[in-house]
């Protein structure tokens, strides 16, 4: 059994611990690749703000070398100012390029001659030197410098372009290898939880038939009773230490999953933001751009709600195993207890919901006195009052009634019955089986409550029964021993 669970414990770990590995290595990757995206993106930017105000600048000197209105240089040198100041921001940008620091410098040039170009035409026109400005506007050479250092914007922009398509692309490959170990994880630790928990469940089925056997032999046995309830009790805590074991060591990775889900569904909304802004694939042509958004937009999201939702059920099944566990170490405290006190003490919790049901509680424990442990008969019967709540029947008010009788063997019958939806035959003993619910499904819950119930039923030496027909109602038969046995019971 340990052998067996120390393998299927080991590859669950196994197979979290690649998944924090992959993601955490993908995460990083899509990391950089966005910090290139944005270094892409900030150059354009440069490129064109440098462009646009040269274009500024130039518009300006030609209004005013055909009108002669001052009027026309109002722009002028804030242009001019402008384009000066983004090209070194450009400069900077491109300065751990090798390969673009020679255009840059060519560019330089070009920029300088052709301001130094407009500052001369400028300075010639307010001379009223008409006949200079126009053989210098007839020479064209301002507009072949216009149109080389077009040249070059045209190349850093479609060098920046590139960069983005590039990097968006990496984007989808990251996220594409993202959802397949997603799944593929997912899939092995679901497989594995599985075999996990089919242990767990077929060791205490035996511990369940061995504790019923001992109690057969009980009669002038009470040596060999007490050593098979001593083997019962190292294969009770054998469990309890599995179960611990699961859910501890299965959390701490999961914790990282969600952590890392996080931090990429953060990196999604920032590049989805970054791609609206830039304009990028909105109108375009180019398939592998429209691609590339509509990952950004629908396929990662998807993705990573896929991870989110599997997760969660991760969690809830790690945290139905460990409740089981936790009640199965809690000792027993046994004491009298008056029945009718204990369920009027419930029933008070349960007012509200009754009220609304146009419900009624009838209770006949008058007298009725037992020993046992009051913690775990207050979860039984809150947890018969919550389904019976839950699940009545919206065609009729509802109707539960309480009553108890004294049984052979010093033993007690109590009767909990109510007249709500009813359980189908094919489902009556299934409602005992841990996350087995039957019948419409509109209610929330994890399919461990009655599960819970009948273990701590015979953890206290009793068991519970069920009669039920389909939309008429459910008689939930509790036995107890009338005095608590002096040695707490095996958890079944």
């Amino acid at each position: 059994m340990l052998r067996g669970s120390s393998a299927l414990l080991a590859m669950g770990l196994l197979v979290l611990m690649g998944i924090v590995a992959a993601t955490y290595l993908l995460a990083e990757k899509s990391r950089i690749s966005f910090d290139d995206v944005t270094a892409a993106r900030d150059t354009r930017t440069a490129a064109v703000d440098v462009r646009n105000s040269l274009l500024s600048a130039e518009s300006s000197q030609r209004g005013f070398l055909y009108n002669g209105n001052e009027i026309y240089l109002s722009p002028y040198d804030t242009a001019k100012s402008s384009a000066l100041r983004r090209f070194e921001k450009l400069q900077l940008l491109v300065a751990g390029e090798p390969e673009a620091a020679a255009s840059i410098d060519q560019l330089k040039a070009i920029i300088g001659e052709k301001l130094a170009e407009m500052d001369r035409t400028v300075a010639l026109k307010r001379q009223r030197k008409d006949d200079a400005v126009a053989a210098i506007v007839a020479s064209n050479r301002g507009k072949a410098l216009m149109d080389q250092a077009n040249v070059y914007f045209n190349g850093i922009i479609l060098a920046a372009d590139d960069r983005l398509t590039a990097r968006v692309a990496e984007q989808r490959s990251y996220f594409a290898w993202l959802r397949m170990i997603t799944i593929a994880g997912g899939i092995a630790i679901v497989i594995v939880v599985g075999f996990a928990w089919a242990s767990l469940l077929r060791h205490t089925r035996e511990l369940s038939a061995a504790r019923w056997n001992l109690e057969a032999l009980n009669s002038g046995l009470e040596t060999r009773v007490r050593e098979r309830t001593a083997d019962l009790v190292r294969a009770n805590e054998e469990v309890q230490r599995f179960a611990y074991i699961v859910t501890h060591d299965l959390r701490a990775p999961l914790v990282n999953i969600m952590g890392f889900t996080s931090e990429l569904e953060a990196g999604v909304a920032t590049l989805q933001t970054l791609i609206e802004k830039s304009g990028i694939g909105a109108n375009a042509s180019d398939p592998l751009v429209a691609n590339a958004r509509m990952a950004a937009e629908e396929d990662l999201p998807e993705a990573i709600g896929f991870i989110r939702s599997s997760t969660r059920k991760m969690d809830g099944l790690i945290n139905a195993i460990l409740q089981l566990s936790r009640e199965g170490r809690r000792p027993l405290r046994p004491e009298a207890i008056q029945l009718a006190a204990l369920i009027e003490s419930t029933v008070s919790s349960f007012q509200h919901q009754v009220k609304e049901a146009d419900g009624k509680i009838d209770v006949d424990l008058a007298g009725v006195e037992i020993e046992a442990d009051r913690l775990s008969l207050e979860q039984v019967f809150a947890n018969l009052f919550d389904n019976a709540t839950k699940y009545r029947s919206p065609a009729r008010p509802l109707r539960i009634r309480v009553g108890a009788r004294t049984i052979a063997g010093d033993r007690i019958a109590i009767d909990f019955e109510d007249n709500g939806r009813g359980v189908a035959e094919q489902d009556v003993e299934r409602i005992f089986e841990l996350f087995r619910r039957s019948g419409l499904q509109d209610q929330p819950g994890d399919g461990i409550g009655l599960a819970h119930v009948r273990a701590i039923l015979r953890r206290l030496g009793g068991d519970i029964t069920v009669k039920s027909t389909l939309d008429v109602g459910t008689t939930f038969r509790i036995e107890l021993p009338m005095i608590a046995a002096s040695n707490e019971r095996a958890f079944a």
